[in-house]
């Protein structure tokens, strides 16, 4: 007979959790509550499913821009995407005071075309482009003129003043406003002379006439909205967003037969610049987050394809990163701007005190989760960068190969280029003044292996692609009892694909995540676990 009576393990058991690959963001449930693969935090991250790579850089871009940056007079109003007809060549195109300049990728130079003498474009103007055809038309607010530039790259002339002749009897000329869209061989405006809901249509293939008669649509009429801007859908129709509603317009090619009907009004536009268009799928920024517009059919309404619907219902799009939607200044909300390229939709928005577009979300269409908030270094002095309008063109020597701008005041930035951001660069110059690292962060799910017992942790480990200098460090967060301790870093000597272990400092807490804080380089992550025994005899605690 044995001596002593068998009572089971003699050690508690070994559990380990982690996760192979990343999904997206979603800092609005608890941590602790998360599905594998989503994360709590990514900080200038790129989210593939496979890796979590540090994104790429900014490449400033001006050597065209003889400019000297004051913060009035010599800057950047407006900018834009200018295609030309004759050649097929795409240019990026920034308004500055007395001329605008026309940015030519293959040799980074610009070339300038002058105002009418006398004419100026001002911060108040609220300036914006738009390309009808070969022309080039700047639009400066209610209270100046349109500017005119017929297109001719073989023998540049200076803009003119817009629809200085006679339109002749029933139209008007093209009325100041502020923005336009080209759209079924028409110039589509805001009417604000006329109201704050006039939606106005030029002739076909005339921007300088408008038939009040026919072409002339008040949205919403009567009511306290506000027109904020409209967009293309589909082949012969226009979304209108306005501040507390969205509509249709249907049959803008034969304006005779045109008809209008309410999507709806459970959301209204916050921002013009942040409409941006996926296919059926059109995004903006309300006042309850970003909203997506999604096609269904509704035949009472006499349409093939229409959008009858918001997606989701009424459950923002932002609706996992709300925490840090609550941050956005929505005072200054309205400079906000979006744009879809390369499957994802980036929103550029000011958060906090900020007054300009600050932040940027990353939303990823493939994967329909939102993947990162990017932030950039201080560019001249305090002023921070940000993004005033987003432009996408050909560029480098393959132009087919599309790549996305980002234009402020100062200038204009490649985007996803290098493996720092520019910093410090000055307006007219092609030298490098400084360079910034990019600031990298991801911070996991709470691992609880599905239990509120308190657990010792023992060990963790991460997967890491890396090249020679980049850097990294690793904290471990524990929950209840809440602790934090920085357990490992690592200065990359060569081209390595490793894996890292680490120990805890055998810390406890019922849950734990880890946290990676990029250094230096852009260093990818492609797995991470945590190691813990659960129920020791000094560890065991039932959280209540």
């Amino acid at each position: 007979m044995p001596r002593y009576s068998p009572s089971g393990p003699l050690d508690d058991p070994t559990l380990v959790d982690g996760d192979r690959g990343f999904r997206g963001i979603d800092s609005y449930l608890e941590n602790t509550s998360l599905e594998g693969g989503f994360v709590e935090t990514s900080e200038n991250m790129r989210l593939t499913g496979d890796l979590a790579e540090t994104r790429k850089g900014i490449d400033f871009l001006a050597g065209g821009l003889t400019l000297t940056y004051n913060g009035s007079d010599e800057r950047v109003f407006a900018s834009t995407l200018f295609s030309d007809p004759a050649s097929g060549e795409e240019f990026v195109v920034v308004a500055t005071k007395t001329k605008a300049i026309i940015w030519n990728d293959a040799n980074n130079s610009g070339i300038a075309i002058d105002y009418p003498g006398g004419e100026v474009v001002a911060d108040a103007d609220g300036a914006s482009f738009v390309q009808s055809l070969e022309k080039l038309i700047l639009f400066r607010g209610k209270n100046k003129t349109p500017l005119e530039w017929d297109g001719d790259f073989s023998s540049p002339t200076d803009f003119v003043v817009k629809a200085n002749a006679s339109p002749g009897a029933g139209n008007i000329q093209c009325p100041n406003t502020d923005f336009g869209v080209f759209h079924r061989n028409r110039l589509i405006i805001p009417q604000p002379t006329d109201s704050n809901y006039t939606v106005l249509m030029s002739n076909l293939l005339d921007t300088d006439k408008y038939t009040t008669a026919d072409a002339q649509f008040r949205i919403n009429k009567g009511s306290a909205d506000k027109l904020v801007g409209f967009f293309p859908y589909q082949e012969d129709q226009l979304i209108v967003f306005m501040r507390n509603s969205i509509h249709m317009i249907n049959n803008i090619a034969t304006v005779s037969a045109a008809n209008t009907y309410e999507i709806t009004r459970q959301h209204g536009c916050v921002a013009r610049k942040s409409i941006a268009q996926s296919g059926p799928q059109t995004f903006f920024l309300s006042d309850n987050g970003v909203i997506v517009l999604s096609p269904g059919t509704d035949p009472a309404k006499g349409l093939g394809v229409a959008i009858s619907k918001i997606s989701g219902e009424t459950i923002p799009m932002t609706r996992p990163i709300q925490d840090e939607f609550d941050k956005v200044n929505f005072a200054h909300a309205d400079k906000s701007c979006g744009v879809v390229h390369d499957n994802k939709y980036y929103i550029a928005v000011p958060t906090e005190s900020s007054t300009v577009p600050n932040a940027i979300f990353v939303y990823d269409l493939l994967t329909s989760t939102w993947i990162s908030k990017d932030d950039y270094p201080a560019m001249f002095g305090d002023l921070a960068f940000h993004v005033d309008d987003w432009v996408i063109c050909s560029h480098g020597s393959n132009p087919t190969k599309r790549r996305l701008f980002a234009c402020n005041d100062t200038g204009f930035y490649l985007m996803e280029e290098n493996n720092t951001d520019d910093s410090g660069r000055k307006i007219g110059s092609t030298s490098e003044s400084g360079t910034t690292a990019i600031a990298g962060k991801l911070k996991t799910r709470s691992f609880t292996f599905n239990s509120v017992d308190v657990k010792r942790w023992r060990r963790g480990q991460v997967g890491a692609n890396t090249v020679a200098s980049d850097a990294f460090t690793i904290k471990v967060n524990t929950i209840d009892p809440d602790t934090s301790s920085t357990v490992f870093s690592h200065t990359a000597s060569g081209t390595e694909e490793a894996l890292f272990r680490f120990g805890t400092g055998r810390v406890r807490g019922y849950g734990a995540n880890v946290e990676i804080d990029v250094i230096a380089g852009r260093p990818s992550f492609r797995h991470i676990s945590l190691e813990a025994i659960a129920n020791g005899l000094n560890a065991r605690r039932t959280v209540a």
